[in-house]
């Protein structure tokens, strides 16, 4: 009760005949990890918080009453950078303060304005990836199989060597980013008797990485590699070295998975659609549920069998658990 009535003192607006006095900018400067510590700590008195930033006019005009937002500081730090409120709240998984009208209001412009269009960009460039990697992948390889062109060979080693580049450099500068600033933070997760980054646990960027795994793989497999200087055929795919082998069947399973992860890393584009944004994350609470049906079927399916193979009977259809 005390820092509640701390907090609403701060950001109570007063006035005299000279000048307005309102306490949130000398609260974030003093404290500007107030919602950090609120969210550890107090999460109780964050709705004490963000309500004293919102001032509501007493007078009404039309049925209306003005209201002001003052989201600057939750937004943007003292010192001009990118204030990690938002995260913060976030991380504190309680959905009623996400739905509070200051934290809306503010997330909504971050979105609107910045992040919007670098997540539109960005997902462009992976959609891009994932069209090229159709192309070289099972479009191109399955043209006059055996008999291709020289203009058909060009592009297949193009479009794979932009996926080793374009596609697998970005994604490995990327881990090292996220795996660096986790090792700078001393930001670690206990799975099982290992110790691992905590940004493996985000499910984007663990499919990421295992599809970084898994270009490598295909990148260390890759057929073209192998034929390169046998029969004097330029960037071909068959020949002694592949042809006939387990390295053409190991490259062809990999690259399945890689094509299936591309298309499972595309997901995040349902948050354009809330109509579908909701039914992804319906399917992904249920998909819990599944898994522990089938379990249970599991279980009753061999406690079932197992005890019809014990009976003394006569009917093959029954001798033997399988």
């Amino acid at each position: 009760n005390c820092a509640r009535a701390m907090i609403r003192d701060l950001l109570t607006i007063r006035v005299d005949r000279d000048n307005y006095y309102y306490g949130c900018d000398e609260l974030f400067a003093r404290h500007p990890d107030v919602i950090h510590r609120l969210c550890a700590d107090a999460a109780a008195l964050l709705p004490t918080l963000l309500d004293g930033l919102i001032w509501r006019s007493r007078l009404s005009v039309n049925a209306q009453r003005r209201v002001n937002y003052y989201v600057k500081r939750v937004i943007q730090d003292e010192n001009g950078k990118f204030n990690q409120a938002l995260e913060w709240l976030v991380d504190g998984q309680d959905p009623k303060i996400i739905c509070h009208p200051v934290v809306v209001l503010f997330s909504d412009m971050i979105w609107g304005r910045l992040a919007s269009r670098y997540f539109f960009l960005g997902r462009c460039y992976f959609l891009l990836t994932l069209i090229i990697f159709i192309t070289s992948q099972s479009i191109l390889l399955h043209m006059n199989e055996g008999n291709e062109g020289e203009a058909q060979r060009i592009a297949t080693f193009l479009c794979r060597l932009f996926i080793y580049l374009g596609s697998m450099g970005q994604m490995f500068f990327n881990q090292v980013k996220l795996s660096a600033s986790d090792f700078k933070t001393k930001s670690f997760v206990t799975v099982g008797c290992f110790k691992v980054p905590e940004y493996v646990c985000d499910m984007q960027n663990l499919g990421s990485l295992a599809l970084l795994i898994i270009l490598a793989l295909m990148c260390s497999q890759e057929p073209i590699f192998y034929c390169a200087g046998e029969g004097g055929v330029l960037f071909t795919t068959h020949c002694a070295s592949v042809d006939g082998t387990d390295r053409k069947n190991a490259y062809a399973a990999m690259s399945m998975f890689a094509m299936l992860l591309y298309w499972a890393l595309l997901i995040d584009l349902t948050i354009f659609s809330m109509r579908i944004s909701a039914y992804t994350l319906v399917c992904g609470r249920v998909l819990s549920e599944l898994g522990l049906f089938l379990g249970a079927m599991a279980f009753l399916v061999v406690a079932f069998s197992s005890s019809i193979s014990a009976l003394n009977h006569k009917s093959k259809d029954f001798a033997g658990i399988p």
